[in-house]
């Protein structure tokens, strides 16, 4: 086969081009530190990619939650630390105004302190975090205890305003359609519910309709992939009316009681919910220890998924250098050699 001048001028030209698109590739990755710019590049290592990217986008956001979930509950964990470190000074009072040695005066100021922790103990219940009440349940808009409606006045009680909530003799009352209903009874079930009958005023408390507004639904989120977990502790196993009433009876009692004996018997009330605090406590520390093993364990596949993604798309810079330097040869070499095999024309020797 006749080889001509042009097919050696041609052929030169595309293998000095060829030189010319390798170096630019290996510019290019030391530039960009990827091993490809474009998904037609590399198909295959493209499409890992983009699933590798997914995956630590989706941990980096289970991370997030985890993080908010840390500081709810370890919010919630201390308000119910501080509602706890209450009733216990609640219970030493009691304890000591129980006992006959104090005067009605002494009864007064220990009736002062245990008011003021009952209002701690409101506060508390209305806690936020993030501008969101935790004790709420998912109506984290709202406040769930409204200071302002208890222990309220009510002229006639056997006939109060519609809504009035009625806390007597260890029982928790609803007063709507013109009678008293036991709370949570329905109401046409008759042989359940109980009525208050005659009431002593003395031994009553007395709220006003939304005084304690709590939502019981679970605040969930996503741990990880497929896993939920609830966040919030239940406000209804504190907060409720029944607590409430109790812990003013106890105020009263002091103020008014004659003997340590009835004060004395507010102690098995106190004791009951402390160990409903501390129930609730232990629950929140369980989920807070899942949560740190959870934690964890992103962590560590973060890392793997990040070096996975960085194998399949970062480049080796060491061998991308080598690389360079290896093509930028070959093409000096290949501009000598064809500068050699290029035959002289008539213009080189009109210089």
């Amino acid at each position: 086969m006749r080889v001509t001048q042009s097919m050696i001028a041609n052929q030169t030209l595309r293998h000095i081009q060829s030189n010319y698109n390798n170096i630019s590739k290996y510019q290019n990755q030391l530039n960009t530190g990827k091993k490809f710019s474009r998904a037609s590049e590399d198909p295959l290592s493209a499409t890992s990619g983009m699933h590798y990217r997914t995956q630590v986008r989706e941990i980096e956001q289970f991370q997030r939650n985890l993080s908010s979930a840390h500081t709810w509950m370890e919010t919630s964990d201390q308000a119910l630390y501080d509602v706890n470190t209450s009733l216990q000074r609640m219970r030493e009072l009691t304890s000591q105004a129980a006992n006959d040695t104090y005067d009605s005066e002494q009864r007064k100021a220990a009736a002062e302190e245990i008011g003021q922790l009952i209002d701690h103990i409101k506060d508390l219940g209305n806690t936020k975090v993030n501008n969101k009440y935790i004790f709420n349940g998912t109506d984290t808009e709202n406040q769930p205890i409204d200071k302002s409606k208890f222990d309220i006045t009510v002229e006639n009680p056997n006939e109060p305003p519609d809504g009035t909530m009625l806390y007597y003799e260890g029982v928790l009352y609803e007063y709507t359609g013109g009678s008293y209903q036991e709370y949570g009874i329905d109401p046409e079930d008759e042989a359940e519910g109980r009525t208050p009958g005659e009431i002593d005023v003395n031994k009553a408390v007395f709220f006003e309709e939304g005084a304690i507004s709590i939502n019981e639904d679970d605040v969930e989120l996503q741990m990880m992939k497929g896993v939920n977990m609830p966040i919030n502790a239940n406000g209804s196993d504190i907060f409720g009316y029944e607590a409430f009433g109790e812990l003013i009876l106890l105020e009263r009692s002091m103020k008014s009681a004659d003997s340590g004996t009835e004060i004395g018997e507010h102690l098995d009330v106190l004791d009951q919910q402390l160990d409903r605090v501390l129930s609730v406590e232990a629950n929140i520390g369980a989920r807070q220890n899942r949560i740190m093993m959870t934690e964890n364990r992103m962590d560590q596949q973060l890392i793997t998924a990040t070096r996975i993604m960085s194998d399949n798309e970062d480049v080796d810079f060491a061998e991308a250098i080598i690389q360079l330097v290896s093509h930028e040869s070959i093409l000096n070499a290949s501009l000598s050699a064809g500068a050699r095999i290029m035959q002289p024309s008539l213009i080189d020797f009109l210089r």
